[in-house]
């Protein structure tokens, strides 16, 4: 059981470590709101996502599992941009 708390002390870091480079992550996502506003670009750039999720090593990580985790953080990416 000792080592099931270890692994568990573990995984709550870096669940923490995730949730705090999503917020830097948001924060870079508005500063480019801020840009594309200035320059009359759309909030929504499908290529650039696609690059995103191409350029991504995935390593021992399902591709669909990686996508599906990448839509989610795109939508809610552009629902603040068009929020703000």
């Amino acid at each position: 059981m000792k080592q099931i708390e270890k692994l568990r002390k573990e995984i709550d870091k870096v669940d923490g470590e995730i949730v705090r480079l999503l917020n830097r992550r948001m924060e870079l996502v508005m500063d480019i709101r801020k840009s594309k506003k200035l320059h009359g670009l759309p909030v929504e750039d499908l290529s650039r996502e696609e690059e995103i999720i191409s350029s991504l090593a995935i390593d021992e990580l399902d591709e669909g599992f990686v996508r599906n985790i990448y839509k989610v953080i795109f939508s809610h990416s552009k629902a603040k941009q068009k929020q703000e």
